[in-house]
């Protein structure tokens, strides 16, 4: 393929949401929400960002960069990234789009490895988009959405969801369907009345252990994809669970919303060894937590990563901030997002 050099453009960045899954996470893999009648997700985009810098580079030659790992690779386009390492997934989502030359691309990631709340998947959402925007071959948003989940997907040969894309196209809070042949995804908007509960009364902090969503996802998964009874109820309710949370959601309902998410964590811990950790299972119990909380889980396929939770009383903030940073945990300022953001990139910037 040839390669085009960009000629002159202005530094921009793309910014992007990251999510928390209030209730039905798992349910947006293929080919599960199709195994479990009226499956639900329910996610809320939140500004913990994943950022795309792109800047004029040298004639010739492309550079990608991440100020996460501190690692950086050349090439003398954006087709000729190694597939292999850390910005593997990245350079496959480059060939996507024409190839380029004579740009960097810096990436980051505002959450830690293996938070549970789509940073992965939302940094690719950001290159993409700010792939499409460089190249003038940007593409709808459902398309964008398709697309970053087949090539995740398939470059790291492991299951895939359909709501961290979605999170990180369109910010606000997602309720997710999965009738057969499309995905059916409804919005709220962060300054409506379910965004104003949200922002009144839920929490998220960092548990300082990272997961890993595939292995946790896949142990979840087997047995419904095999036929287990137990597993497929289990799922089954973890789906209702799912649809009270969004129905509480929408209403702006904070009781309703915790003790939904107080549900579907009861069921998905249960789902696989791992889900859980051990501080968690200490923490969520304890009556001084359960006086402060409705409802609280891990995020994405548990197992570490980030707590999200509802408190009863917005006025116990600070009472519960204390004791979760008692336990170890780095508490996060809960704020949503309204969805990406092409910036200009002054310099310095």
């Amino acid at each position: 393929m040839a390669t085009n050099g960009v000629g002159t453009f202005r530094p921009f960045r793309v910014v992007v949401p990251n999510r928390v899954d209030l209730a039905g996470g798992t349910l947006d893999i293929y080919p599960l929400y199709l195994l479990i009648a009226d499956a639900m997700t329910v996610n809320a985009a939140v500004a913990v960002r994943s950022e795309v810098a792109v800047r004029p580079f040298r004639r010739g030659a492309a550079r990608l960069s991440s100020g996460n790992f501190g690692i950086a690779v050349a090439a003398s386009d954006t087709h000729g990234f190694s597939l292999g390492g850390k910005l593997g997934l990245l350079s496959r989502a480059l060939r996507h789009f024409p190839a380029v030359s004579g740009v960097e691309i810096r990436v980051r990631n505002e959450a830690p490895v293996g938070s549970g709340i789509g940073a992965s998947s939302a940094l690719l959402v950001a290159l993409m988009l700010a792939a499409g925007r460089l190249t003038g071959t940007a593409c709808r948003r459902d398309e964008t959405a398709r697309a970053a989940m087949e090539i995740e997907a398939a470059h790291l040969k492991s299951l895939t969801g359909r709501q961290d894309h979605l999170a990180a196209l369109r910010g606000g809070i997602q309720g997710i369907r999965f009738p057969p042949g499309r995905v059916d995804a409804r919005r709220l908007p962060p300054g409506g009345r379910a965004g104003t509960m949200l922002r009144d009364h839920a929490f998220l902090a960092h548990t300082g252990i990272a997961h890993h969503s595939s292995e946790v996802n896949w142990r979840m998964i087997r047995g419904a994809i095999d036929g287990d009874g137990m597993v497929l109820r289990k799922f089954r309710g973890i789906a209702a669970a799912a649809r009270d949370a969004w129905e509480a959601v929408s209403a702006g309902d904070p009781r309703g919303t915790g003790a939904a998410v107080a549900a579907e964590w009861a069921i998905r811990k249960t789902l696989a060894p791992g889900v859980s950790t051990p501080g968690i299972e200490e923490l969520i119990p304890d009556r001084r937590f359960r006086r402060l909380v409705s409802g609280a889980k891990l995020c994405g396929a548990g197992g570490g990563g980030m707590l999200f939770g509802l408190l009863r009383d917005p006025g116990d903030r600070d009472a519960a901030e204390t004791l979760l940073s008692g336990t170890g945990m780095s508490v996060l300022r809960f704020r949503l997002s309204g969805g990406p953001r092409f910036e200009e990139i002054r310099d310095g910037g």
